[in-house]
């Protein structure tokens, strides 16, 4: 049986962007802001933009454009009054992200125990 190198294409989003967007659509789900202050939505939105802003650029290491092209799609995503929007979106790409990174062979233990040799029958401990 041959062995296929095979690797899903990293994310377009931060795994911490994400987070970050699932999070304060959490705020939503919890305390339910837009009944009290619409504000809140825009304020939410503010801050889901400016944290994947600042990710995507200084952690992601993106350039400003694209930065703040995702950094306005998650504001979006993460102002939207219903805390379903912000999951719905941050899940996936959260799931995406851990599965790039699983198949793309940075994990050590995984890799390791595919590389040691297994005992022949009988010989169980």
């Amino acid at each position: 049986m041959s062995q296929e190198s095979r690797s899903i294409t990293p994310p377009p989003i931060h795994p911490m962007a994400a987070f970050a967007t699932i999070a304060l659509d959490g705020i939503f789900f919890f305390f339910f802001f837009e009944a009290v202050n619409p504000l809140a939505v825009l304020g939410i939105g503010a801050l889901g933009f400016a944290a994947t802003t600042m990710v995507q650029r200084f952690i992601d290491n993106d350039g400003w454009g694209a930065a703040l092209a995702k950094g306005l799609v998650m504001g979006i995503v993460a102002g939207v009054p219903y805390p379903v929007a912000g999951t719905a979106v941050g899940l996936p790409l959260l799931a995406w992200a851990g599965l790039s990174r699983w198949s793309s062979g940075n994990n050590q233990i995984v890799d390791e125990a595919a590389k040691r040799p297994r005992l022949p029958k009988g010989d169980e401990e």
